[in-house]
């Protein structure tokens, strides 16, 4: 199911909203290869900037934060104070949607009205740098949804372009930014991204000509090189904030947007890039690495399902959840990470209003299960919505917010350790495994219950490395776990339980 977050939302008069969700044609995304084999030659093939079993600096992280900014008018200012309390609830990455001034009427604020500015109810500009550049300092990596296929049909730079058209410019930046025609039965622009229905040519009343509009504005067509200097002008203008990366509208793996979509953030500043699209689903997995993007979802871009909701829901078992996390294992040797959400998301046919919320059942014990087991296994995981996080209640809060915490403070518990699957019984619902840190000096034991009743779990050590007389240190309560005395190891887990212990390795007698 398509989400608000992705979706265009068209708002009237009367305050209503209409989203207008689509999928990707197959023609559009070239056909995955098998995740268990990578896909030769493409940009991504290797992480470049790795040294051997450590990772990328993603790898090395978690703990997304998005924020909406423009449609709540969340204050650059306020979050820089708020800094150290999200670093030290365990968030490593802010996203924002947007940072550029967008119209808060379309796509929930990402429609860009003013590419070299930030929205008014943000704050300045200056505000944007001082906060890119305090996360940094706190050691937390800036990310953003970016639109990178049109702008707002009413910013000053394309009446700007209307103008000069009119007095017969035809060369101008703006201008030549964009595609133009006096005849409305022209072929369209060769890329359309986005469903037919939202390509067209339009008529510009002040430029007496039609030009090309896609969603709700005028396109960026990658096959013009006025235009794609302008995208390019764009990029770095915000990568010279600081930018981490980026999550680009409706994304597309074609040539011509890889220079823009990979190469130029990947090269024109050093630092490892968070690179991905919307709706990226675990399919495509090789085709996304091929490309050279850095991330992708390791099930989809979806606000209500996630690989815990599916093992909970019985859509999946134990086995299918271990084939779910071998998407996660394949990035990770690429120097890639994936990435999940925990449930999210208002109605998006109200455009997040009135900001009722997807839960579970029971939200205090479930969600921070789905946190366990989601970023303990490695997925680059968060909450997709800051408004929700702030609604959760304290004890959720506390525990969440915990499971961040322990997963940030262990090597082994990083996207960038390694992981196996560890026999634990024939339950569908029960799951365990043995992550390892890069350097191989730290192992954890993770087992998770994903039944409505308590378990006594026993899973087999055999073969696994791990110590068999031993007394665990448990990550996420504190203290001691009970002691491993052989192959056959019990621990007994509430309903929607879980445990993080930290184990030592060595030779089995």
């Amino acid at each position: 199911m398509r989400h608000s977050r992705f979706s265009k939302a068209l708002v009237g008069s009367l305050g209503l909203a209409l989203v207008l969700p689509f999928t990707l044609a197959s023609s559009e995304t070239p056909a995955a290869a098998s995740p268990t084999t990578s896909a030769a030659g493409g940009q991504g093939a290797s992480p470049t900037n790795a040294a051997p079993g450590q990772g990328t600096s993603f790898q090395n992280l978690n703990g997304f934060m998005w924020f909406y900014n423009t449609y709540f008018s969340y204050k650059y200012t306020d979050i820089t104070k708020n800094l150290p309390t999200l670093k030290r609830d365990g968030v490593r990455v802010l996203g924002f949607f947007s940072p550029y001034d967008g119209n808060t009427n379309w796509c929930v604020g990402c429609d860009p009205v003013d590419f070299y500015n930030v929205s008014p109810q943000n704050g300045t500009l200056q505000d944007w740098k001082n906060l890119v550049a305090a996360a940094h300092r706190e050691g937390i990596k800036v990310v953003s949804y970016f639109v990178g296929i049109y702008m707002d049909e009413n910013s000053s730079y394309f009446k700007t372009a209307e103008t000069q058209y009119a007095a017969g410019d035809r060369t101008s930046r703006e201008v030549s930014s964009f595609d133009w025609t006096t005849n409305p039965n022209d072929p369209l622009p060769r890329i359309q991204s986005g469903p037919p229905s939202w390509s067209s040519w339009t008529w510009s009343p002040t430029a007496h000509a039609y030009y090309w509009k896609l969603w709700f504005g005028p396109g960026f067509n990658y096959d013009l090189p006025g235009n794609t200097a302008e995208v390019a002008r764009i990029e770095k203008f915000w990568l010279n904030t600081g930018m981490d990366g980026f999550m680009w509208d409706v994304g597309k793996l074609d040539p011509s947007f890889q220079p823009y979509e990979v190469t130029l953030p990947k090269t024109y500043t050093k630092t490892d890039k968070w690179l991905t699209i919307e709706t990226s689903t675990s399919a495509n997995a090789a085709a996304y690495q091929d490309f050279g993007l850095t991330s992708w979802f390791n099930y989809q871009d979806d606000n209500t399902e996630n690989d815990y909701t599916r093992i909970l829901d019985g859509s999946i078992d134990a086995n299918g959840l271990e084939s779910a996390l071998e998407i996660n294992d394949y990035a990770r040797v690429h120097g890639d990470t994936t990435l999940a959400w925990s449930i999210w998301g208002d109605d998006p046919d109200t455009n997040l209003i009135p900001h009722t919320y997807p839960t579970y059942s029971n939200d205090d014990v479930m969600r921070v299960q789905e946190a366990a087991l989601l970023a303990g296994s490695g997925i680059l995981y968060g909450s997709a919505m800051y408004d929700q996080y702030i609604r959760w209640s304290p004890t959720l809060r506390a525990n969440w917010d915990r499971v961040l915490q322990t997963v940030n403070n262990n090597k082994a518990l990083l996207p960038a350790a390694s992981r196996t699957r560890v026999p634990a019984g024939s339950d569908p619902k029960v799951f365990a495994e043995r992550r390892t840190s890069g350097d191989g000096k730290q192992t954890a034991l993770l087992v998770y219950n994903v039944n409505s009743t308590a378990k006594d779990v026993t899973v087999d050590l055999t073969g696994t490395g791990i110590d068999t007389h031993q007394i665990p240190k448990d990550l996420y309560n504190g203290g001691k776990a009970p002691a491993i005395k052989g192959t056959s190891y019990t621990v007994h887990l509430p309903a929607y339980g879980f445990t993080m212990l930290q184990v030592s390795t060595g030779q089995q007698p």
